[in-house]
């Protein structure tokens, strides 16, 4: 990118034969790979100004969707929906490549914020790159817009269809940069019920992903990664990605990184080192996106539970869930924030929050849920039985634990377990309640999870102090 730009520099202004734009445009493309956005657009603007003096429209109009692109990508929306809708005004006029090219844009950023033009969009650049006969590896590219637009719908078995396409025609086309894309976004689309394959697939899309230097995607990538293995209960292998992101990859000055890295130690109860992190995240801050607005909302959410303000919490997490419309309810923050929510909404004895809760997943059928939130939909049922009198609260708890058990996480199922085993002990079960609590401090202690490990430390000794006789293992040890 430098060296384009260096040598657009060298020619005089009053050139006429389109040299000068052309590198420009060359560098904006190039820096728009690097994560480096106010270059990207700098040099998309030169581009354009060149072209413009020269009178080619059409060019220039190819320019200012390079510039709607790396405003999009910055999180500046309103500023990227009025490039890119310039340039398709443009473009529309003779369509060809370049016109695909600024549709697939503009389509990529409503289905971004979730607007009813998404399904027409991406649908048209679809439908254009195929009347064109475009190659394998730009049909690739149409064919993960559209499956991402289905994805954000909710209709993520659609959504894998059209994704798999793309890896397929990537592939063939031998490009790794689509291949990789339509691999992460694979992964974060088969995640909610498979983590095991969604683990997989963005792994692969990782090492694709190496191999062009697309930094910001690779990003993306290693975090698809992390959740996947945080669901899987491999807390150690999630935390190591995200470290060798760092580290090895030199991922360190992007901030989802760094967020993600942050959510895993509030996980564990690292909530000091995390604050301080998460306040100085100044990108996600000023973001349009929603997935930049829910990734740090679940940060904020968990600092707020790791310090005990159970109100903040969910006031983050209910932040979070207003995002739904756009993202999907079962998108990845989603789903970890409905289930702090109910949590919270619990300790705070707020019953009139948790049904909102428990109506915001009834308004759904049962395809849009994630499993792990139709098992925590079980759960906080089962909590709230407790607290009604209702007499099939046993049975209503013993279900939810299966439910945890076969679609939830070690995570929440340890916290179910604990719940649990609050109402066996005021049931005076006090086997079954031993048993579920040492089995819920067994996966705390393999998450290094402190929290969790408090938790049942303090269930234990208030309740069954003969369970402390011996000490309670410390995370870590």
């Amino acid at each position: 990118a430098a060296s384009y730009a260096a040598a657009a520099e060298l020619i005089p202004p009053d050139t006429t034969d389109g040299t000068a734009a052309g590198l420009w445009e060359r560098a904006a493309q190039a820096t728009l790979a690097d994560v480096n956005f106010s270059a990207a657009l700098e040099y998309a603007e030169q581009a354009g100004r060149r072209y413009r003096q020269q009178g080619q429209d059409r060019a220039a109009a190819r320019a200012q969707a390079i510039a709607g692109h790396a405003l999009r990508i910055w999180g500046r929306y309103a500023e990227a929906r009025e490039q890119l809708t310039a340039a398709v005004d443009v473009l529309r006029a003779d369509p060809d490549t370049d016109t695909v090219r600024a549709l697939r844009q503009l389509g990529a950023l409503e289905v971004s914020v979730g607007s009813p033009d998404a399904d027409r969009l991406t649908a048209e650049a679809l439908t254009l790159g195929q009347a064109l006969d475009l190659g394998s590896g730009q049909l690739g590219d149409l064919f993960l817009a559209r499956g991402m637009y289905h994805a954000l719908a909710g209709r993520r078995p659609q959504a894998i269809s059209y994704m798999r396409e793309s890896a397929r025609l990537a592939e063939q086309a031998g490009d790794h940069l689509i291949l990789g894309r339509a691999l992460l976004n694979l992964s974060d689309a088969l995640t909610p019920s498979d983590p095991a394959a969604g683990a997989e697939a963005a792994r692969t899309a990782a090492g694709h992903l190496r191999r062009t230097g697309a930094r910001r995607f690779l990003a993306a990538a290693v975090i698809n990664v992390a959740e996947a293995l945080l669901q899987l209960g491999d807390w150690d292998a999630a935390e190591a990605e995200l470290t060798r992101a760092e580290d090895a990859d030199a991922l360190a000055d992007i901030e989802e990184v760094t967020c993600e890295r942050s959510w895993v130690a509030l996980l564990r109860g690292d909530d000091e080192t995390a604050e301080a992190v998460v306040a100085d995240l100044q990108h996600l801050r000023t973001s349009e996106d929603p997935q930049d607005k829910v990734m740090l909302g679940i940060a904020e959410a968990s600092t707020a539970a790791a310090r005990r303000r159970p109100a903040d919490a969910l006031r983050h997490a209910r932040a979070i869930l207003a995002h739904a419309g756009t993202l999907g309810i079962s998108s990845m923050y989603l789903r970890w924030a409905w289930p702090l929510a109910a949590r919270c909404a619990h300790e705070l004895a707020d019953t009139a929050a948790i049904r909102d809760l428990l109506a915001l997943l009834d308004s759904y059928r049962p395809g849009y849920l994630a499993p792990m939130l139709r098992a925590e939909r079980d759960l906080a049922r089962a909590r709230l039985a407790v607290g009604d009198g209702d007499q099939a609260a046993a049975a209503s708890f013993a279900a939810a634990i299966t439910a945890l058990r076969e679609q939830s996480t070690p995570y929440h199922l340890a916290h179910g377990l604990l719940d649990h085993a609050q109402y066996l002990l005021r049931q005076g079960d006090a086997d079954a309640a031993v048993a579920a609590i040492e089995e819920a401090r067994d996966i705390a202690v393999r998450l290094r999870c402190q929290p969790l490990l408090d938790r049942a430390t303090t269930l234990a000794a208030q309740e069954t102090p003969a369970l402390t006789s011996e000490g309670s293992p410390a995370v870590g040890s």
